[in-house]
């Protein structure tokens, strides 16, 4: 079976879906350039076609993966082959930060792992490292109020916001 991902090959996200992709048996992957959205503008199963549009919109590179003919978010391909019972859940933050994707795995309202694609690498993992094992409502008190310069937010603030 091959698997089929729109995104960039570099990317944090893509590179953790296709870690859990090999983890579950899929060892045939192949990457479908971003350039070529229009081609795929016309998936309608599950939402896929809305996902196409935000991609679009916000122009981000949010990865989705053709598996069994079947097109996958981000989050529902790691639902579907990564640990079981964790959620994830994935946005793109305001545009005036540094970041442009944020993913983040939620076991039993307890934060699993915590993904930026862009931004500071070295914060991102900071703020990954210091969240994992936290419940939802620590993240968002710790890092609720924070501001990066004269942004009006921050990394840590788009990622209380989405959660």
């Amino acid at each position: 079976m091959v698997v089929e991902i729109l995104g960039n090959q570099n990317g944090k996200l893509e590179q953790r879906l296709v870690k859990q992709l090999k983890g579950s048996g899929i060892n045939r992957i192949t990457w479908v350039s971003p350039e070529t959205l229009e081609v795929h503008a016309g998936w309608q199963e599950d939402g896929s076609a809305v996902w196409c549009m935000q991609y679009e919109y916000y122009h981000q590179i949010l990865p989705i993966a053709c598996i069994h003919t079947y097109f996958y978010n981000f989050a529902q391909a790691m639902e579907k082959y990564g640990p079981k019972n964790v959620k994830w859940k994935v946005w793109a933050p305001s545009p005036v930060v540094c970041s442009e994707v944020i993913a983040v795995a939620i076991k039993d309202d307890i934060i699993q792992e915590v993904l930026f694609s862009g931004g500071c690498d070295g914060n991102n993992k900071c703020i990954d490292r210091l969240l994992y094992g936290a419940s939802v409502q620590m993240a968002k008190h710790l890092l609720g109020d924070i501001i990066c310069g004269d942004k009006g937010t921050s990394c840590g603030r788009e990622l209380v916001r989405g959660l």
